[in-house]
């Protein structure tokens, strides 16, 4: 089973400035994948985080604080 993130975190997407709220690493991964524009070091980062995280390697505060650096970094963080 997947953890759920004690703080979720939620990013803009699209053109029209949708808003995806994402509560666990799984939902990371998928975001990460269709959401983020490709490339970029926080990006990369935040996918191996986050995988590492639904395998059950790494806690997911660690993939919610990854994830949460790669959407700042690429302007989709709603602060």
């Amino acid at each position: 089973m997947t953890e759920l993130w004690e703080y979720p975190v939620e990013i803009t997407t699209g053109a029209a400035g949708g808003l995806k709220c994402v509560r666990n690493s799984r939902e990371a991964v998928a975001s990460l994948a269709l959401d983020f524009p490709k490339g970029g070091l926080d990006v990369g980062t935040a996918k191996k985080v986050c995988l590492r995280a639904v395998s059950g390697t790494v806690p997911g505060d660690s993939a919610a604080a990854a994830f949460r650096v790669a959407a700042r970094s690429a302007g989709l963080l709603r602060e």
